[in-house]
């Protein structure tokens, strides 16, 4: 691979891995002006645009929704907007309009704690990974699975920097085998029920954005296993 090649795969790597922690920290907790920060700065924006295959696709169009972002936080209270919305979304006490956990929309039923948890659970195993809380915690949240594929996705940076090939493959592999058999099978119906939802301060764009990620990384891994088959 020539020296040009490397730096391109270096940094598809890199900016899977800045991505896939973005999302873990959007989804996994409250926001705060920390995460506003990182949403809205240059950085971030371009990340997203390297994915952009077409000008006007939604990763393309992704950093005019974080200049928006940052024009509304100009406004003190748009903050606790969205801590509301956050809470709404995906803690309750209401019934939540889309429920973050693979096993609502893969299970026999619409329940936490099934098999397609367990097999999500064993899976992290097989990467010596466990979520804090195990095992009272549900194993299949979305939090957690974008929290998984982060660690991988440094698993692979690392690897690729350090000439280490058989642990860039494992991570690589262990990637695509995940998003094919999780993430892109319940996000898409996860997206399709939150635009139901009626609040639409960044919650529901954002869950428009991961579900476009995904399928775009699916590609990314392909074309860098390509890369270094090469």
């Amino acid at each position: 691979m020539t020296d040009d090649r490397k730096e391109i795969v270096e940094l598809l790597l890199a900016d899977r891995q800045f991505i896939y922690s973005l999302l873990h920290k959007v989804f996994g907790r409250d926001p705060d002006k920390e995460l506003m920060d990182i949403l809205t700065s240059a950085s971030c924006k371009d990340a997203f645009a390297i994915l952009s295959d077409v000008e006007g696709d939604i990763l393309g169009r992704t950093p005019r929704f974080f200049d928006e972002l940052s024009r509304d936080m100009e406004d003190p209270a748009f903050l606790d907007k969205l801590k509301s919305e956050y809470t709404r979304l995906f803690i309750g006490p209401l019934e939540l309009v889309a429920p973050p956990w693979e096993s609502i929309y893969n299970g026999e039923d619409a329940m936490l704690f099934q098999e397609c948890t367990l097999r999500v659970r064993e899976y992290y195993r097989s990467f010596n990974l466990l979520p804090q809380g195990y095992p009272r915690v549900a194993d299949d949240s979305l939090a957690l699975e974008l929290a998984f594929m982060a660690e991988l996705a440094n698993r692979a940076l690392e690897a690729f920097k350090s000439d280490d090939a058989a642990a860039l493959k494992r991570s690589l592999d262990g990637s695509r085998v995940f998003l094919k058999a999780h993430l892109l099978t319940w996000i898409p119906k996860f997206l399709k029920k939150m635009e139901k939802t009626t609040t639409t301060y960044m919650y529901p764009q954002l869950c428009v954005i991961l579900n476009s990620f995904l399928k775009k990384d699916y590609e990314i891994i392909q074309t860098v296993q390509a890369e270094l088959e090469a």
